[in-house]
């Protein structure tokens, strides 16, 4: 059940898929069919042919089958979205160190109160204040 047929009439490999936003519309369109046909299936108003019946049921099943591995690899996605968000790949953005900096200075700020934190800051800023000098140019 690697390929799940859309209502559009495309197919997709679910290896193929790459955020996790494309998979949840893939899945959003997956719910959506399986629902269509169990409301088909439920309303006998349709063609009295057996065989509509038998294939309706067919791909009723198929599709149920088909939503598992694709929720695994919205799941996958997701979990790598987020790793990449917490850890960007080396050479792009911040290094590690930056990044646990600035998790030191939001956490400071939240437990500290305000005064506090504006005294650490400042003397921070005496203490290197080449690189607040940085700051401070880029902020006016």
């Amino acid at each position: 059940m690697n390929l799940v047929f859309l209502s559009s009439g495309e197919t997709v490999s679910i290896g193929d898929i790459t955020t996790a936003a494309e998979g949840q519309a893939i899945l959003d369109d997956l719910d959506g069919a399986i629902l269509r046909i169990e409301d088909d299936l439920a309303c006998d108003c349709q063609d009295p042919n057996p065989e509509w019946r038998e294939r309706a049921e067919m791909a009723l099943k198929k599709k149920r089958r088909q939503r598992p591995a694709l929720q695994q690899r919205i799941g996958d996605l997701r979990r790598s979205e987020r790793q990449a968000a917490v850890h960007p790949p080396a050479g792009l953005g911040p290094n590690r160190r930056d990044i646990r900096r600035k998790a030191f200075i939001n956490a400071a700020e939240q437990l500290l109160t305000p005064e506090v934190f504006t005294e650490v800051r400042a003397r921070a800023a005496e203490l290197e204040p080449v690189a607040f000098a940085e700051a401070d140019r880029g902020a006016a």
